[in-house]
Protein backbone atom coordinates (compact mmCIF):
# COMPACT_ATOMS: atom_id res chain seq x y z
CA UNK A 1 0.00 0.00 0.00
CA UNK A 2 1.20 3.48 -1.01
CA UNK A 3 -0.58 6.61 0.34
CA UNK A 4 -3.49 4.79 1.22
CA UNK A 5 -4.00 3.36 -2.54
CA UNK A 6 -3.60 -0.09 -3.76
CA UNK A 7 -1.12 -0.59 -6.39
CA UNK A 8 -2.10 -2.76 -9.18
CA UNK A 9 -0.08 -6.46 -9.16
CA UNK A 10 0.68 -5.66 -12.99
CA UNK A 11 1.90 -2.51 -11.97
CA UNK A 12 3.79 -3.58 -9.16
CA UNK A 13 5.58 -6.18 -11.33
CA UNK A 14 6.56 -3.80 -14.25
CA UNK A 15 8.33 -1.43 -10.82
CA UNK A 16 10.04 -4.69 -10.04
CA UNK A 17 11.35 -5.47 -13.64
CA UNK A 18 12.22 -1.81 -13.75
CA UNK A 19 13.99 -1.47 -10.65
CA UNK A 20 15.61 -5.21 -12.00
CA UNK A 21 16.80 -3.28 -14.75
CA UNK A 22 18.30 -0.45 -13.06
CA UNK A 23 19.59 -2.73 -11.33
CA UNK A 24 21.54 -4.31 -14.02
CA UNK A 25 22.33 -1.30 -16.18
CA UNK A 26 24.25 -0.43 -12.29
CA UNK A 27 26.30 -3.53 -12.12
CA UNK A 28 26.94 -3.38 -15.83
CA UNK A 29 28.59 0.35 -15.45
CA UNK A 30 31.62 -1.30 -14.04
CA UNK A 31 31.92 -3.34 -17.38
CA UNK A 32 33.25 -3.50 -20.72
CA UNK A 33 30.10 -2.95 -23.08
CA UNK A 34 29.64 -2.13 -27.08
CA UNK A 35 28.31 0.57 -28.43
CA UNK A 36 25.50 1.05 -31.10
CA UNK A 37 26.72 1.60 -34.51
CA UNK A 38 27.99 5.42 -35.26
CA UNK A 39 26.17 6.56 -38.35
CA UNK A 40 29.06 7.55 -40.77
CA UNK A 41 28.07 11.36 -41.02
CA UNK A 42 28.37 11.37 -37.54
CA UNK A 43 31.31 9.60 -36.56
CA UNK A 44 34.30 11.02 -34.60
CA UNK A 45 37.52 11.03 -36.34
CA UNK A 46 40.63 9.80 -33.81
CA UNK A 47 42.34 12.23 -31.71
CA UNK A 48 45.17 14.19 -32.61
CA UNK A 49 48.89 13.54 -31.67
CA UNK A 50 49.73 15.03 -28.03
CA UNK A 51 51.97 18.03 -28.51
CA UNK A 52 54.62 18.16 -26.33
CA UNK A 53 54.57 18.93 -23.02
CA UNK A 54 56.45 21.71 -21.71
CA UNK A 55 58.30 21.14 -18.28
CA UNK A 56 58.75 24.22 -15.77
CA UNK A 57 61.81 24.41 -14.31
CA UNK A 58 61.63 22.76 -10.98
CA UNK A 59 59.35 19.69 -12.89
CA UNK A 60 61.51 16.57 -11.89
CA UNK A 61 61.05 14.74 -15.14
CA UNK A 62 60.49 16.43 -18.98
CA UNK A 63 58.87 15.22 -21.92
CA UNK A 64 62.28 14.79 -24.16
CA UNK A 65 60.33 12.13 -26.55
CA UNK A 66 60.92 14.86 -29.68
CA UNK A 67 64.44 15.59 -28.94
CA UNK A 68 65.47 12.04 -28.26
CA UNK A 69 63.91 11.57 -31.67
CA UNK A 70 61.46 9.10 -31.19
CA UNK A 71 58.70 9.81 -33.80
CA UNK A 72 56.49 5.95 -33.20
CA UNK A 73 52.98 6.78 -33.28
CA UNK A 74 50.40 4.42 -32.75
CA UNK A 75 48.67 2.83 -35.45
CA UNK A 76 44.97 2.87 -34.73
CA UNK A 77 42.89 1.86 -37.26
CA UNK A 78 39.10 2.72 -36.09
CA UNK A 79 37.01 6.04 -35.32
CA UNK A 80 36.66 4.86 -31.48
CA UNK A 81 36.97 2.19 -29.61
CA UNK A 82 34.81 -0.26 -30.87
CA UNK A 83 35.31 -3.46 -29.16
CA UNK A 84 37.58 -5.30 -26.30
CA UNK A 85 40.73 -5.78 -28.37
CA UNK A 86 41.47 -2.60 -29.19
CA UNK A 87 40.33 -1.63 -25.67
CA UNK A 88 44.04 -2.92 -24.60
CA UNK A 89 46.26 -1.15 -26.71
CA UNK A 90 49.90 -1.99 -27.22
CA UNK A 91 53.10 -1.95 -25.61
CA UNK A 92 56.92 -1.91 -25.58
CA UNK A 93 60.20 -3.89 -25.01
CA UNK A 94 63.64 -2.16 -23.49
CA UNK A 95 66.39 -3.74 -24.42
CA UNK A 96 69.93 -3.40 -24.71
CA UNK A 97 70.41 -5.37 -28.52
CA UNK A 98 73.73 -3.87 -29.24
CA UNK A 99 75.08 -4.92 -26.05
CA UNK A 100 76.88 -1.47 -25.78
CA UNK A 101 75.30 -0.79 -22.29
CA UNK A 102 72.63 1.39 -23.07
CA UNK A 103 68.56 0.71 -23.11
CA UNK A 104 67.29 0.50 -27.01
CA UNK A 105 63.40 0.68 -27.09
CA UNK A 106 61.48 -1.52 -29.60
CA UNK A 107 57.43 -0.10 -29.66
CA UNK A 108 54.35 -2.67 -30.89
CA UNK A 109 52.10 -1.37 -33.24
CA UNK A 110 48.70 -2.41 -33.91
CA UNK A 111 47.19 -1.87 -37.59
CA UNK A 112 44.38 -3.34 -39.78
CA UNK A 113 42.42 -6.44 -38.67
CA UNK A 114 39.64 -7.63 -40.47
CA UNK A 115 37.03 -8.23 -37.81
CA UNK A 116 38.50 -5.62 -34.95
CA UNK A 117 39.35 -2.61 -37.04
CA UNK A 118 36.96 -0.59 -39.35
CA UNK A 119 40.17 0.36 -41.25
CA UNK A 120 40.16 1.68 -45.03
CA UNK A 121 40.40 -1.27 -47.94
CA UNK A 122 44.00 -1.41 -48.86
CA UNK A 123 45.25 0.31 -45.31
CA UNK A 124 49.21 -0.83 -45.02
CA UNK A 125 50.35 -1.50 -41.26
CA UNK A 126 52.58 0.35 -39.98
CA UNK A 127 55.88 -1.46 -38.73
CA UNK A 128 56.83 -2.28 -35.23
CA UNK A 129 59.39 -0.03 -34.32
CA UNK A 130 62.98 -0.60 -32.89
CA UNK A 131 65.11 2.53 -31.62
CA UNK A 132 68.94 2.41 -31.01
CA UNK A 133 70.34 4.49 -28.35
CA UNK A 134 73.29 6.65 -29.11
CA UNK A 135 74.40 7.29 -25.56
CA UNK A 136 73.84 11.20 -26.04
CA UNK A 137 70.43 11.40 -25.81
CA UNK A 138 69.35 10.80 -28.66
CA UNK A 139 67.91 7.77 -30.61
CA UNK A 140 68.00 6.02 -34.16
CA UNK A 141 65.20 4.01 -35.97
CA UNK A 142 67.16 1.14 -36.87
CA UNK A 143 64.26 -1.06 -37.61
CA UNK A 144 65.00 -2.02 -41.38
CA UNK A 145 68.08 -2.46 -40.78
CA UNK A 146 67.57 -4.82 -37.56
CA UNK A 147 64.58 -6.65 -39.31
CA UNK A 148 62.18 -6.56 -36.77
CA UNK A 149 59.05 -4.81 -38.36
CA UNK A 150 56.91 -6.99 -36.88
CA UNK A 151 53.61 -8.65 -38.70
CA UNK A 152 50.09 -9.09 -38.38
CA UNK A 153 48.13 -7.40 -35.31
CA UNK A 154 50.54 -6.38 -32.91
CA UNK A 155 50.20 -6.24 -29.31
CA UNK A 156 53.08 -6.83 -26.63
CA UNK A 157 57.30 -7.41 -26.52
CA UNK A 158 59.31 -9.01 -23.65
CA UNK A 159 63.20 -9.24 -24.07
CA UNK A 160 65.46 -11.91 -22.88
CA UNK A 161 68.73 -13.61 -23.76
CA UNK A 162 67.31 -16.88 -24.65
CA UNK A 163 69.99 -18.42 -25.72
CA UNK A 164 72.49 -17.36 -23.51
CA UNK A 165 74.96 -15.83 -26.10
CA UNK A 166 75.10 -11.98 -24.37
CA UNK A 167 72.76 -10.87 -26.78
CA UNK A 168 69.01 -10.26 -26.03
CA UNK A 169 66.72 -11.64 -28.05
CA UNK A 170 62.88 -10.08 -28.20
CA UNK A 171 59.61 -11.97 -28.10
CA UNK A 172 56.93 -10.27 -30.02
CA UNK A 173 53.17 -11.27 -29.03
CA UNK A 174 50.16 -11.10 -31.52
CA UNK A 175 46.49 -11.43 -31.62
CA UNK A 176 47.36 -14.31 -34.09
CA UNK A 177 50.44 -16.35 -34.32
CA UNK A 178 53.72 -14.71 -32.25
CA UNK A 179 57.04 -14.04 -33.49
CA UNK A 180 60.35 -14.98 -32.08
CA UNK A 181 63.30 -12.89 -33.37
CA UNK A 182 66.90 -13.84 -32.47
CA UNK A 183 69.82 -11.54 -32.07
CA UNK A 184 72.20 -12.58 -34.15
CA UNK A 185 74.77 -9.63 -32.24
CA UNK A 186 75.39 -7.86 -35.68
CA UNK A 187 72.78 -5.25 -35.48
CA UNK A 188 70.50 -7.68 -37.39
CA UNK A 189 67.72 -10.02 -35.98
CA UNK A 190 66.01 -13.37 -37.69
CA UNK A 191 62.79 -14.84 -37.38
CA UNK A 192 63.70 -18.45 -35.93
CA UNK A 193 59.80 -18.35 -34.73
CA UNK A 194 59.04 -21.75 -36.56
CA UNK A 195 62.03 -23.87 -35.89
CA UNK A 196 61.83 -23.21 -32.36
CA UNK A 197 58.44 -24.46 -32.35
CA UNK A 198 57.34 -20.80 -30.12
CA UNK A 199 54.31 -19.46 -32.65
CA UNK A 200 51.27 -19.71 -30.62
CA UNK A 201 48.65 -18.11 -32.18
CA UNK A 202 46.18 -17.25 -29.55
CA UNK A 203 44.62 -13.75 -29.02
CA UNK A 204 48.43 -12.51 -27.12
CA UNK A 205 48.53 -10.11 -24.26
CA UNK A 206 52.29 -10.38 -22.66
CA UNK A 207 55.06 -12.98 -22.30
CA UNK A 208 57.66 -13.42 -19.56
CA UNK A 209 61.05 -15.18 -19.70
CA UNK A 210 62.25 -16.87 -16.65
CA UNK A 211 63.95 -20.24 -15.94
CA UNK A 212 61.13 -22.08 -14.72
CA UNK A 213 63.10 -25.66 -14.28
CA UNK A 214 66.75 -23.67 -13.01
CA UNK A 215 68.49 -25.43 -15.72
CA UNK A 216 70.45 -22.26 -16.78
CA UNK A 217 68.20 -21.45 -19.94
CA UNK A 218 65.23 -19.05 -20.06
CA UNK A 219 61.95 -20.34 -20.72
CA UNK A 220 58.77 -18.66 -21.91
CA UNK A 221 55.46 -18.20 -20.63
CA UNK A 222 53.02 -16.80 -22.93
CA UNK A 223 49.64 -15.32 -21.81
CA UNK A 224 46.77 -15.09 -23.85
CA UNK A 225 43.82 -13.22 -23.13
CA UNK A 226 40.00 -14.39 -24.78
CA UNK A 227 38.69 -15.77 -28.12
CA UNK A 228 37.20 -12.54 -29.88
CA UNK A 229 34.12 -12.94 -32.13
CA UNK A 230 33.26 -9.73 -33.75
CA UNK A 231 29.70 -11.27 -34.19
CA UNK A 232 29.17 -10.93 -30.41
CA UNK A 233 26.13 -8.34 -30.15
CA UNK A 234 25.21 -8.58 -26.38
CA UNK A 235 25.42 -4.95 -25.27
CA UNK A 236 23.30 -2.98 -22.53
CA UNK A 237 24.31 0.91 -23.15
CA UNK A 238 24.94 2.92 -26.71
CA UNK A 239 28.28 3.55 -25.56
CA UNK A 240 29.62 0.32 -24.45
CA UNK A 241 30.77 -2.99 -25.68
CA UNK A 242 30.91 -6.71 -24.35
CA UNK A 243 33.41 -7.59 -21.51
CA UNK A 244 36.04 -9.95 -20.96
CA UNK A 245 33.32 -12.66 -19.58
CA UNK A 246 30.92 -12.70 -22.56
CA UNK A 247 33.91 -14.31 -24.52
CA UNK A 248 35.18 -17.78 -24.50
CA UNK A 249 38.75 -17.98 -22.37
CA UNK A 250 41.62 -19.06 -23.70
CA UNK A 251 45.12 -20.77 -21.80
CA UNK A 252 48.52 -19.37 -21.45
CA UNK A 253 51.02 -21.44 -22.94
CA UNK A 254 54.73 -22.37 -21.22
CA UNK A 255 57.46 -23.18 -23.26
CA UNK A 256 60.43 -25.12 -21.85
CA UNK A 257 63.69 -23.72 -23.49
CA UNK A 258 65.66 -27.16 -24.63
CA UNK A 259 68.80 -25.62 -25.02
CA UNK A 260 69.13 -26.19 -28.44
CA UNK A 261 67.37 -23.49 -30.16
CA UNK A 262 64.06 -25.07 -29.55
CA UNK A 263 61.00 -25.13 -27.15
CA UNK A 264 58.77 -27.65 -25.93
CA UNK A 265 55.08 -27.25 -24.84
CA UNK A 266 54.45 -27.84 -21.47
CA UNK A 267 51.82 -25.79 -20.48
CA UNK A 268 49.43 -29.03 -19.76
CA UNK A 269 52.49 -30.89 -17.32
CA UNK A 270 53.40 -27.89 -15.92
CA UNK A 271 49.94 -26.97 -14.25
CA UNK A 272 49.37 -23.32 -15.37
CA UNK A 273 46.74 -24.37 -18.29
CA UNK A 274 44.17 -23.56 -15.97
CA UNK A 275 40.75 -23.05 -17.53
CA UNK A 276 38.14 -19.98 -17.14
CA UNK A 277 40.65 -17.05 -17.19
CA UNK A 278 41.96 -14.46 -18.90
CA UNK A 279 44.60 -13.45 -18.62
CA UNK A 280 46.00 -9.43 -18.72
CA UNK A 281 49.97 -9.61 -17.61
CA UNK A 282 52.43 -12.02 -16.08
CA UNK A 283 55.48 -11.30 -13.90
CA UNK A 284 57.74 -13.94 -11.81
CA UNK A 285 59.12 -13.46 -8.26
CA UNK A 286 60.58 -15.68 -5.53
CA UNK A 287 57.51 -15.53 -3.45
CA UNK A 288 58.14 -18.65 -0.92
CA UNK A 289 61.94 -17.70 -1.11
CA UNK A 290 63.25 -21.33 -2.02
CA UNK A 291 65.03 -19.93 -5.39
CA UNK A 292 62.92 -21.12 -7.77
CA UNK A 293 60.76 -18.40 -9.89
CA UNK A 294 56.73 -18.70 -8.93
CA UNK A 295 54.27 -16.39 -11.23
CA UNK A 296 51.51 -14.12 -10.64
CA UNK A 297 48.98 -13.65 -13.33
CA UNK A 298 46.65 -10.68 -13.61
CA UNK A 299 43.46 -11.86 -14.75
CA UNK A 300 40.40 -9.97 -16.59
CA UNK A 301 37.19 -10.11 -14.27
CA UNK A 302 37.86 -13.91 -12.79
CA UNK A 303 40.49 -14.13 -9.78
CA UNK A 304 44.60 -13.75 -10.07
CA UNK A 305 46.44 -16.36 -9.50
CA UNK A 306 49.79 -16.98 -7.42
CA UNK A 307 51.41 -20.42 -9.40
CA UNK A 308 54.15 -21.58 -6.85
CA UNK A 309 57.01 -23.56 -8.50
CA UNK A 310 58.13 -27.00 -6.93
CA UNK A 311 61.43 -26.14 -8.21
CA UNK A 312 60.77 -28.78 -11.27
CA UNK A 313 58.66 -26.12 -13.46
CA UNK A 314 55.66 -27.86 -11.74
CA UNK A 315 52.76 -24.80 -10.57
CA UNK A 316 50.31 -25.01 -8.27
CA UNK A 317 47.57 -22.36 -7.71
CA UNK A 318 48.00 -20.84 -3.89
CA UNK A 319 46.32 -17.04 -4.59
CA UNK A 320 43.09 -17.65 -2.83
CA UNK A 321 45.07 -18.99 0.44
CA UNK A 322 47.76 -16.32 0.17
CA UNK A 323 45.03 -13.82 -0.17
CA UNK A 324 46.15 -12.47 -3.67
CA UNK A 325 43.40 -13.55 -5.76
CA UNK A 326 40.27 -10.75 -4.75
CA UNK A 327 40.69 -6.90 -4.27
CA UNK A 328 39.83 -5.85 -0.43
CA UNK A 329 36.21 -5.67 -1.24
CA UNK A 330 36.18 -9.64 -2.78
CA UNK A 331 35.74 -8.52 -6.20
CA UNK A 332 37.45 -10.26 -9.48
CA UNK A 333 37.58 -6.91 -10.95
CA UNK A 334 40.00 -6.58 -14.27
CA UNK A 335 43.55 -6.50 -13.10
CA UNK A 336 45.79 -5.34 -15.99
CA UNK A 337 49.41 -5.98 -14.47
CA UNK A 338 51.42 -6.31 -11.43
CA UNK A 339 54.43 -4.33 -10.34
CA UNK A 340 56.61 -6.51 -7.43
CA UNK A 341 59.11 -4.55 -5.07
CA UNK A 342 59.54 -4.42 -1.49
CA UNK A 343 57.92 -0.83 -0.63
CA UNK A 344 57.70 -1.03 3.29
CA UNK A 345 61.21 -2.43 3.47
CA UNK A 346 60.53 -4.89 5.43
CA UNK A 347 62.59 -7.10 2.66
CA UNK A 348 59.67 -9.24 1.25
CA UNK A 349 58.14 -8.31 -2.00
CA UNK A 350 54.75 -6.71 -1.87
CA UNK A 351 52.49 -6.33 -4.79
CA UNK A 352 50.99 -3.09 -6.38
CA UNK A 353 47.83 -4.46 -8.74
CA UNK A 354 46.12 -1.69 -11.30
CA UNK A 355 43.12 -2.59 -12.27
CA UNK A 356 39.50 -1.74 -13.85
CA UNK A 357 37.77 -0.77 -10.45
CA UNK A 358 40.07 -0.88 -6.72
CA UNK A 359 43.38 -1.54 -7.51
CA UNK A 360 45.26 -3.39 -4.32
CA UNK A 361 48.83 -3.20 -2.56
CA UNK A 362 49.23 -6.16 -1.34
CA UNK A 363 52.10 -6.11 1.68
CA UNK A 364 54.05 -9.14 1.94
CA UNK A 365 54.57 -11.47 5.64
CA UNK A 366 56.94 -14.11 6.87
CA UNK A 367 54.23 -16.54 6.61
CA UNK A 368 53.32 -16.21 3.33
CA UNK A 369 50.26 -14.41 3.94
CA UNK A 370 49.58 -10.31 2.10
CA UNK A 371 47.21 -7.91 3.17
CA UNK A 372 45.97 -5.43 0.71
CA UNK A 373 46.25 -1.93 2.21
CA UNK A 374 45.11 -0.11 -0.79
CA UNK A 375 43.07 1.92 0.78
CA UNK A 376 45.54 2.51 4.43
CA UNK A 377 48.19 3.31 2.29
CA UNK A 378 46.45 6.02 0.86
CA UNK A 379 46.64 5.16 -2.64
CA UNK A 380 42.91 3.82 -2.94
CA UNK A 381 42.03 7.30 -2.87
CA UNK A 382 44.26 8.39 -4.86
CA UNK A 383 43.92 6.30 -7.96
CA UNK A 384 39.62 5.16 -7.45
CA UNK A 385 38.86 7.51 -9.93
CA UNK A 386 40.23 5.88 -12.74
CA UNK A 387 41.04 2.64 -14.52
CA UNK A 388 44.93 2.12 -14.30
CA UNK A 389 46.80 0.18 -16.83
CA UNK A 390 50.60 0.39 -16.15
CA UNK A 391 51.58 0.19 -12.77
CA UNK A 392 55.43 0.44 -11.75
CA UNK A 393 57.68 0.45 -8.53
CA UNK A 394 60.80 3.26 -8.76
CA UNK A 395 62.63 5.00 -6.73
CA UNK A 396 62.34 8.00 -8.41
CA UNK A 397 64.24 10.00 -5.71
CA UNK A 398 66.74 7.82 -4.81
CA UNK A 399 66.10 8.16 -1.32
CA UNK A 400 66.17 3.91 -0.53
CA UNK A 401 62.05 3.36 -0.91
CA UNK A 402 60.28 2.27 -4.06
CA UNK A 403 57.41 5.06 -5.25
CA UNK A 404 55.00 3.93 -7.52
CA UNK A 405 53.74 5.57 -11.33
CA UNK A 406 50.30 4.23 -12.53
CA UNK A 407 49.02 5.12 -16.07
CA UNK A 408 45.48 5.59 -16.40
CA UNK A 409 42.95 5.62 -19.69
CA UNK A 410 39.25 5.36 -20.54
CA UNK A 411 38.24 1.92 -21.34
CA UNK A 412 35.98 2.91 -23.60
CA UNK A 413 36.40 6.34 -25.07
CA UNK A 414 39.18 7.51 -26.76
CA UNK A 415 39.67 10.43 -23.47
CA UNK A 416 43.05 10.69 -21.91
CA UNK A 417 43.56 10.99 -18.07
CA UNK A 418 46.27 12.02 -15.45
CA UNK A 419 49.15 9.85 -15.04
CA UNK A 420 50.12 9.85 -11.28
CA UNK A 421 53.41 9.96 -9.74
CA UNK A 422 52.93 8.41 -5.76
CA UNK A 423 55.99 9.52 -3.28
CA UNK A 424 56.41 7.02 -0.91
CA UNK A 425 56.56 8.34 2.83
CA UNK A 426 59.29 5.41 3.60
CA UNK A 427 57.17 3.32 5.36
CA UNK A 428 54.70 1.87 2.19
CA UNK A 429 52.44 5.11 2.52
CA UNK A 430 51.86 7.46 -0.64
CA UNK A 431 51.26 10.43 -1.25
CA UNK A 432 50.13 12.30 -4.85
CA UNK A 433 53.42 13.93 -6.26
CA UNK A 434 52.22 15.18 -9.26
CA UNK A 435 53.78 18.74 -8.07
CA UNK A 436 56.96 17.57 -8.04
CA UNK A 437 56.67 15.64 -11.03
CA UNK A 438 55.56 18.24 -12.98
CA UNK A 439 53.57 19.27 -16.11
CA UNK A 440 53.54 15.62 -17.87
CA UNK A 441 51.47 14.60 -14.45
CA UNK A 442 49.20 17.45 -15.23
CA UNK A 443 48.56 16.14 -19.15
CA UNK A 444 45.73 13.96 -19.69
CA UNK A 445 46.80 11.01 -22.24
CA UNK A 446 45.35 7.82 -23.20
CA UNK A 447 47.80 5.74 -21.06
CA UNK A 448 48.07 2.15 -21.47
CA UNK A 449 51.67 0.60 -21.27
CA UNK A 450 54.44 2.19 -19.16
CA UNK A 451 58.62 1.21 -18.50
CA UNK A 452 61.01 2.09 -16.28
CA UNK A 453 64.37 2.47 -17.67
CA UNK A 454 67.54 4.54 -16.87
CA UNK A 455 68.45 5.61 -20.96
CA UNK A 456 70.80 8.16 -20.02
CA UNK A 457 72.84 5.85 -17.61
CA UNK A 458 72.56 8.68 -15.00
CA UNK A 459 71.60 6.69 -12.06
CA UNK A 460 68.08 8.49 -12.24
CA UNK A 461 64.83 6.19 -13.19
CA UNK A 462 62.83 7.66 -16.45
CA UNK A 463 60.04 6.30 -17.81
CA UNK A 464 58.48 5.04 -20.93
CA UNK A 465 55.01 5.03 -21.71
CA UNK A 466 52.28 3.81 -24.51
CA UNK A 467 49.43 5.06 -25.36
CA UNK A 468 46.43 4.76 -27.87
CA UNK A 469 46.21 6.42 -31.02
CA UNK A 470 49.30 8.62 -30.24
CA UNK A 471 52.73 8.87 -30.07
CA UNK A 472 55.07 7.00 -27.15
CA UNK A 473 56.19 9.50 -24.41
CA UNK A 474 59.40 9.25 -22.86
CA UNK A 475 60.02 11.06 -19.24
CA UNK A 476 63.69 11.80 -18.40
CA UNK A 477 64.12 12.04 -14.82
CA UNK A 478 65.68 15.59 -14.07
CA UNK A 479 66.16 14.86 -10.16
CA UNK A 480 69.21 16.98 -8.49
CA UNK A 481 68.88 15.66 -5.03
CA UNK A 482 72.24 14.68 -3.66
CA UNK A 483 70.84 11.15 -2.89
CA UNK A 484 73.34 7.96 -4.57
CA UNK A 485 72.18 5.01 -6.39
CA UNK A 486 73.76 1.59 -7.41
CA UNK A 487 72.57 -0.15 -10.61
CA UNK A 488 73.87 -3.96 -10.96
CA UNK A 489 73.84 -5.46 -14.20
CA UNK A 490 74.22 -9.06 -13.76
CA UNK A 491 75.71 -12.14 -16.21
CA UNK A 492 75.02 -15.17 -15.29
CA UNK A 493 77.28 -18.08 -15.68
CA UNK A 494 76.22 -21.51 -14.62
CA UNK A 495 72.82 -19.83 -14.04
CA UNK A 496 70.77 -18.07 -16.96
CA UNK A 497 73.13 -14.72 -18.96
CA UNK A 498 70.32 -12.29 -17.56
CA UNK A 499 70.86 -13.55 -13.83
CA UNK A 500 67.19 -13.54 -13.91
CA UNK A 501 66.13 -15.32 -10.43
CA UNK A 502 68.62 -13.90 -8.94
CA UNK A 503 68.38 -12.42 -5.13
CA UNK A 504 70.26 -9.50 -4.35
CA UNK A 505 70.36 -8.10 -0.46
CA UNK A 506 72.26 -5.07 0.13
CA UNK A 507 73.15 -3.37 3.01
CA UNK A 508 74.49 0.44 2.97
CA UNK A 509 73.84 3.23 5.72
CA UNK A 510 72.48 1.14 8.48
CA UNK A 511 70.09 0.10 6.53
CA UNK A 512 69.20 -3.30 4.30
CA UNK A 513 67.53 -3.52 0.88
CA UNK A 514 66.47 -6.01 -0.93
CA UNK A 515 65.25 -6.87 -4.90
CA UNK A 516 65.10 -9.69 -7.44
CA UNK A 517 66.56 -10.16 -10.61
CA UNK A 518 63.59 -10.72 -13.43
CA UNK A 519 61.94 -10.09 -16.84
CA UNK A 520 60.68 -6.63 -15.46
CA UNK A 521 57.07 -7.34 -17.45
CA UNK A 522 54.65 -4.60 -17.11
CA UNK A 523 51.36 -4.41 -18.99
CA UNK A 524 52.19 -5.29 -22.61
CA UNK A 525 56.09 -4.96 -22.30
CA UNK A 526 58.76 -5.63 -20.27
CA UNK A 527 61.53 -2.92 -18.62
CA UNK A 528 64.89 -2.28 -17.84
CA UNK A 529 66.34 -5.47 -17.01
CA UNK A 530 69.19 -4.05 -14.31
CA UNK A 531 68.60 -4.07 -10.85
CA UNK A 532 68.17 -0.49 -9.53
CA UNK A 533 69.00 0.53 -5.49
CA UNK A 534 68.54 4.23 -4.97
CA UNK A 535 70.27 4.52 -1.35
CA UNK A 536 69.71 8.13 0.06
CA UNK A 537 72.89 9.58 1.46
CA UNK A 538 75.20 6.09 1.46
CA UNK A 539 78.22 6.62 -0.61
CA UNK A 540 79.03 3.33 -0.37
CA UNK A 541 77.73 -0.01 -0.18
CA UNK A 542 79.02 -2.29 2.94
CA UNK A 543 77.79 -5.47 1.65
CA UNK A 544 76.23 -7.01 -1.20
CA UNK A 545 74.99 -10.71 -1.14
CA UNK A 546 73.92 -12.15 -4.68
CA UNK A 547 72.17 -15.96 -4.43
CA UNK A 548 72.11 -16.49 -7.95
CA UNK A 549 69.26 -19.21 -9.58
CA UNK A 550 72.45 -21.94 -9.25
CA UNK A 551 72.37 -21.93 -6.01
CA UNK A 552 76.11 -19.95 -5.98
CA UNK A 553 76.22 -16.91 -3.44
CA UNK A 554 78.48 -14.44 -4.06
CA UNK A 555 79.78 -11.39 -1.67
CA UNK A 556 81.00 -7.83 -2.57
CA UNK A 557 82.42 -5.38 -0.05
CA UNK A 558 82.87 -1.82 0.35
CA UNK A 559 81.47 -0.90 -3.31
CA UNK A 560 81.16 2.63 -4.28
CA UNK A 561 77.93 4.37 -5.10
CA UNK A 562 76.83 6.06 -8.19
CA UNK A 563 77.55 3.53 -11.04
CA UNK A 564 76.32 0.60 -12.93
CA UNK A 565 78.02 -1.66 -11.52
CA UNK A 566 78.91 -5.18 -13.77
CA UNK A 567 78.92 -8.31 -12.00
CA UNK A 568 79.94 -11.74 -13.39
CA UNK A 569 78.41 -15.04 -11.56
CA UNK A 570 81.57 -16.93 -10.49
CA UNK A 571 81.68 -19.90 -12.30
CA UNK A 572 84.35 -23.17 -10.36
Amino acid sequence: MIGSKHVPARAGLAIILGLLVTLGVLVLERSRRKPLPIPQENAVEAPEVTPAVAAGAQDLFEDVTARAGLTFVHQFCDRRLANIIESNGQGAAMLDYDSDGSMDIYLVNAGPLAGVTSHAPGTKREPNRLYRNRRDGTFEDVTARAGVEGAGYGIAAAAGDYDNDGHADLYVVNVGKNLLYHNRGNGAFEDVTDQAGVGDTGTGIGALWLDVDQDGNLDLLVANYLTFDSNNNLYFNPDGYPGPLSYKPEFNVLYRNTGHGAFQDLSESSGVRLTGHRSMSVCAFDFNRDGAPDIYVCNDATPNLLLVNDGQGHFQDVAPKALVAFNALGEAAGSMTAAIGDCNGDLIPDILVSRFGYGSLYMGSQEGLYEDRMMASGLGALTAQYVGWGSNFLDFDNDGDLDALIVNGDAHHLVGWESLLLQNKGDGNFTDAADLGGAFFKTKIRARGSYILDFDNDGRLDVLITALADRAFLLRNRGTTANHWLTLDLQGARSNRDGFGALITLAAGGKKRRAEARCQTGFLGTADRRVHFGLGQARTVEEIEIRWPSGIVQTLHQVSADQILKVKEPFP
